[in-house]
């Protein structure tokens, strides 16, 4: 490995635990434990799931992803060289522009930032329609930003694992973006759909 792959595999390493785990998975945990959170497991009549299961949910999850990247760390095009330095840059700047637009996101959305699954959107009762930042002209923009990240992460290592991730969370986070729309609509009524007619569903200025 070259100093190039050393420094973007550090970066990519660092800035993936942490919005994984120090920003996402420790403040579902806690808001879980408080019952303001979304279970993994579909929740059913009368069943409450221990705090064990969600976690185990988590762990396979992690061993799921270690033969997904194992086998399918093959690169996209025959051309591809480690050594392609410009265009894996650039990958790279991507990837942490799209970071960087995910933080300000959740830096925003600050206590009304909550995890939602394909299933089950959960707001708090205190939730407020958070309007400035990057939601005035985007209102899923830590969806976008991760796909900027993932778009990046897709030219700096053009290996279908990345690519099918991509592909996985652009299909899945437009079904939960659709789900949180419906449940804030519900909830905020014509403050929502004046926000909604002033504002772009998951891209920027365009969709």
């Amino acid at each position: 490995m070259t100093i190039f792959d050393w420094i973007a595999a550090s970066i990519v390493i660092v800035s993936f635990f942490y919005i994984s785990f120090v920003l996402t998975v420790t403040g579902w945990l806690s808001a879980l434990q408080k019952g303001q959170a979304v279970t993994l497991l579909p929740e059913r009549k009368g069943l409450i799931w221990p705090h064990w299961t969600q976690i185990a949910m988590i762990v396979l999850g992690l061993l799921i992803c270690i033969p997904f990247f194992y086998y399918l760390w093959i690169p996209i095009f025959s051309l591809f060289r480690s050594t392609l330095y410009l265009p894996r840059t650039i990958g790279l700047l991507i990837y942490l522009g799209g970071f960087a637009f995910v933080l300000w996101a959740r830096r925003t959305l600050g206590k009304n930032w909550g995890i939602s699954t394909n299933k089950q959107v959960k707001l708090f009762a205190d939730h407020q329609l958070v309007q400035s930042g990057p939601y005035a002209f985007v209102r899923h923009p830590m969806y976008f930003g991760w796909w900027v990240c993932l778009f990046g992460l897709t030219i700096l290592y053009p290996v279908w694992a990345v690519l099918l991730l991509l592909i996985f969370s652009i299909i899945s986070f437009i079904g939960r973006a659709r789900r949180e729309e419906s449940a804030l609509g519900e909830r905020f009524g014509r403050s929502w759909s004046e926000y909604k007619q002033r504002s772009k569903f998951l891209i920027p200025f365009i969709y």
